[in-house]
């Protein structure tokens, strides 16, 4: 969704759920892969394969701009069983920290090679629960 409540339910409709890694309750201890988005929400189209995280600013405004703090499209989704959380960790956020984290990166240009290949999407406005 383009917005959200501002006041983040946990669920959203078309099974979008909030992000355990990046919680609007837990600020201002959370989102550090998404630094500048005041909560997230995930989404996979299946128990494995590909999922979406779409994140928002504190006022309930999607974040388009990774820079920003977006979320972003995912080759593995981030749901379900221990297997599939690793398969998204090295499909999706190892890639993230070898081109965003490493001191020794040319910045910002692998980052944006990173946010090329995982873009944070689309925005579709769609009601809430």
């Amino acid at each position: 969704p383009c917005t959200v409540p501002s006041t983040f339910p946990f669920k959203l409709i078309d099974g979008w759920s909030v992000d355990p890694a990046c919680h609007p309750i837990m600020q201002p201890y959370t989102c550090k892969y998404h630094v500048g988005a005041w909560g997230c929400y995930r989404h996979s189209f299946g128990k494995t394969g590909p999922g979406a995280q779409a994140c928002y600013d504190k006022q309930g405004n999607w974040i388009a701009d990774p820079w920003k703090g977006a979320g972003t499209l995912d080759a593995e989704t981030a749901s379900g069983s221990l297997i599939q959380t690793q398969k998204h960790y090295y499909a999706d956020v190892l890639p993230y920290d070898n081109c965003c984290k490493g001191a020794d990166l040319p910045q910002p240009r692998t980052c944006n090679m990173y946010f090329e290949k995982r873009p944070p999407g689309a925005c579709v406005q769609k009601p809430t629960l």
